[in-house]
Parts: C-alpha cells; structure tokens; sequence
C-alpha cells in the first residue's frame, strides 16, 4: 500500500496555477497553522470560552471591535443575516429560517447581487435589490433586516458603502461587506468607512483552515451573531468550527500580523511568473505578459499566456485538460480561457514548481499539431417544435419543455424548468444536437448543456448541470451538479 495518503484514494494532487478556489482546496496550511492544529487537539476545552478568547485576540490584532471564527465565508454571512433578523433574542433565533414577521428584507444596490449570496436567504432573507438613494429609502421605512454589499464591486456601484451607512444609521440597521475573496487589511477599510460586519475568508489568503471564515465589525452585532452560531442550537449549528480550527485560524492571523513577509511574497510571485514566461518565449507564436494587479483589492499580479491558432489545435481549455494530464498533474484556471489564451495566478505555486508549470504548457503549445478543418455535415433531420425533455436527476426522472427553432445547422428557442424559463441556443450536426440555457435565479444562473443524437424522431444524450454567476463564472462551475441522462419526445 503507498504511504502517499492521497495514491489510496486514487486522488491526484496538482501544481495549483488557479490562485485560491474553494473547489480546489483554497490556500495550504502555514505551518503555524498546522502546528496549533495538532497542539490543541490533544485536551479539552469549552469551545464557547475558546471562541469568545480568540474573538478577542483577533479583534486585538485587526483593529476591529469584535470578530468571530466561523466554519467559512459563507458561514459568516449566514450569522451576520441571523443577527439582523433577531438581534440575539433567544425566541426569535428559533424560528428562522422561518422569518415570518420579522425584519428579513435584506436590501443590496443594484448590481450587488453575487452567487454567494445565498448563504444570506439560507437564514430566511429575502433579497431586494435599488437603485439609487431614493429607493433604499423607501424599504427602509419597514421589514429591512440588513443592507448587504460585495467588496468587490463596490467602486462601480450606483450605491457606494458610504450612501449605504448614511441611510442605514438613522434606523439602526446593520451594513454588512462580504470580502471573502480580499486580503485582510489593517484596519479593514470596509469597517473605517463605516460598515457593521465585514466576512472574510479563513482558508484563502490568510493560509488558514480551508474550513473556516472570518466575521469583524461592531460588538454588538457580532455578539448576536455569535448566539446565531455553532455550537448554539440555533441555525448556525449545522455550521460547526471545531476547536482546531479556531486555533489555526487564531495561528493564521498572529502571523500575518507579526510575521508574514508580504513583500518577499510579491517578490516570489513575480518571480514564479517571469520563470513560467522565459520557458513559453521560447516557443514561436507564444507570448507572455505579466499583467499587475486589476483591481485595486488584488495584490498578485497574473501572466497571460497567448498563441497563434494557425500553429496550434489547442485553446485554452484545451490547453487545461492536457496539463491535468501531466505529471505531475497541473491545474490552470478554466475562468479567462480564451479560443487562444490562458492566465496564470501565482498565489499558491510552491518553491520549484514554476519550472514545472514553464515547461509543461511550453511542451504542450509546441508539440501539439494544428487542427484540421473539417467539414460539417448538414443536419440530419429537423428538430424545429416542442419537446419534452426528461432528465434523469440523481434520486428522480423530471420532464423539461424545449421549444426549439432550427435554422440550417443553428437552433435557438426556449426552455422551461419546473420553475423557470430561458433562451436557447445551440447547433446541429448531422444527428449531433448540441444547445444550452441559462436560467438567471436570485444572484446566480443555473445552467444546463446538452448534448446528444437524434434517432428515430427522438432525441437523447448527456446534459451538464450548473450556475453560472458574476462571482463563480467559468466552465467548472457550469458543470458543477454533475451530469445527468436525457431523452426527449416531441409534442408538435
């Protein structure tokens, strides 16, 4: 038997060129982090004295009023909705998600909404999006729990954080910033300019636990958030933070206080970078660029890798599924591949493996041959009319309708859910059906891509199942649900 835990299983670890994904595992541990891990979980200890001892010690070293480890980012905007809608009181923290009569609009600015924003309606909100001052206004006057905005997107939005707070003090309604995503920063400029609770996440850029999250802001917000959290029996609980990993994030977060070398940091990321792009120069018809930083919450700047198709067959996913064959198996960012580009995020390379990446995607671009045009089959049949569509789900077999037009080999129409409805588009060549449909829901689109045959008026095949969001956009997420079997009938 290999001694490599991972070889057991049959789980391939990989060089992560992706920066910091949850579906790929977030950050590696530090050390530190590791080692308070192990130290704390030989003893016992209340966990409800731990948590409150760490609070303090984090909100010690960030600057902020209070904080509160949880078991992740999203975790974190679960709690602070729980503590808008019921300020802590014992009665009302039962309830939920069951919200009725309670303040549970949570009100963002148009433009605001995000796929995570889901772990906001999990407490029992309900989302409405403004506009512009007058309009944040208007809810406010009743049923309005918390104002809710992303960090991220907030210099582009008609309502800045600022209008959000002037509006929301008079009525003494919580402002919550997710920033999941960011660097935490000292103090949190989210919490200066004058925000009630800011999420961050745990397992990112801080290196620590993937499974844990960050909650700062004013004391007795996250007080009543902390009610709302494991291991209280209120809806927080399925949301457990095991005595570990509040150590190691508590580890996580003294060293990036005092101890973390964020400038070496850059220096190495630059460095990875330029490593990766001396080895792709060398191909003819390659370029690489180091692009800074876009936006101004990224610190690492990226490398766009780019070829010429005419001396390639490969496009960017491609290029992707052929490196996850390599070993050792590399992982590119599926989000930003082009028909002739990828991006390179260096945040979670390790020492020596920039070399690696450098020469896997030179070989890969400079052996792989140009594709052949091929000519495409005229269809086969016309799939123009409605269709029942059932999908073979994991525990029930659901019947879809699909209106479809064809036009040549181009079909475009419309597809109804159970619940929802959306444009189609897709192709047909010779009896190959390929046509897709996004369905936007609440701060997400869910996304279904079939493929399939035509035989004997029917239509069969595979469909992949997804969302699609602002936040979680790209071709792993579109598929994320899996697949599922289909066949389909046609009505008229």
């Amino acid at each position: 038997m290999s001694d490599d835990i991972y070889a057991r299983l049959g789980v391939r670890p990989f060089i992560n060129c992706c920066g910091t994904r949850t579906v790929h595992g977030g950050s590696l541990m530090l050390p530190q982090v590791t080692k308070a891990m192990v130290e704390g979980a030989g003893r016992f200890v209340s966990l409800n004295e731990l948590i409150l001892a760490a609070g303090r010690r984090i909100a010690e070293l960030t600057g902020s009023e209070a904080a509160l480890v949880t078991s992740g980012g999203a975790a974190s905007l679960v709690a602070a909705s729980a503590a808008a809608m019921t300020k802590g009181d014992p009665e009302r923290m039962l309830r939920l998600p069951d919200s009725a009569g309670l303040p549970a609009k949570v009100v963002m600015p148009e433009g605001a909404r995000f796929t995570y924003d889901h772990a906001i309606r999990t407490a029992g909100a309900r989302m409405v999006q403004v506009r512009d001052r007058k309009a944040l206004d208007e809810e406010l006057r009743s049923g309005v729990a918390m104002i809710a905005t992303i960090g991220t997107k907030d210099a582009d939005l008609p309502l800045r954080l600022e209008d959000c707070v002037a509006a929301a003090a008079p009525h003494g309604i919580p402002v919550l910033v997710d920033a999941a995503s960011e660097h935490l920063e000292k103090p949190s400029p989210y919490l200066a300019r004058g925000a009630t609770f800011v999420a961050y996440s745990g397992g990112k850029y801080l290196k620590g636990p993937q499974s844990t999250g960050l909650l700062l802001g004013k004391r007795p917000w996250i007080e009543a958030a902390r009610l709302n959290a494991a291991p209280h029996h209120a809806i927080g609980r399925p949301m457990k933070v095991s005595k570990e990993e509040v150590l190691g994030l508590l580890a996580a977060v003294e060293f990036w206080a005092d101890g973390r070398d964020h400038a070496a940091e850059k220096a190495k990321w630059t460095r990875d970078l330029e490593s990766i792009a001396g080895h792709v120069r060398r191909i003819a018809g390659v370029n690489a660029e180091l692009l800074p930083p876009s936006r101004s919450h990224e610190q690492a700047p990226r490398l766009k890798i780019a070829w010429d198709r005419a001396k390639t067959g490969l496009d960017g996913l491609g290029l992707r599924e052929l490196l996850l064959a390599h070993d050792p198996k590399v992982m590119l960012d599926d989000r930003g591949a082009t028909e002739n580009s990828v991006f390179i995020l260096p945040f979670s390379l390790e020492p020596g493996e920039a070399e690696i990446v450098g020469s896997a995607i030179a070989k890969a671009l400079d052996t792989t041959p140009a594709t052949k045009a091929v000519a495409v089959e005229p269809p086969a049949g016309d799939v123009s009319g409605l269709w029942i569509v059932d999908i073979a789900f994991a525990a029930e077999t659901t019947p879809h309708r699909v209106r479809l037009r064809q036009s040549g080999g181009r079909l475009d129409g419309v597809h109804a859910t159970l619940d929802l409805v959306g444009p189609v588009g897709g192709t047909i060549t010779g009896n190959h059906v390929a046509f897709s449909s996004l369905h936007p829901y609440e701060g997400s689109n869910l996304s279904y891509a079939f493929t399939g045959t035509l035989a004997d008026g029917r239509m069969s095949g595979t469909v992949l199942l997804g969302t699609s969001g602002d936040s979680a956009p790209g071709p792993l997420n579109m598929r994320e649900f899996g697949s599922a079997s289909w066949q389909a009938r046609r009505l008229v």
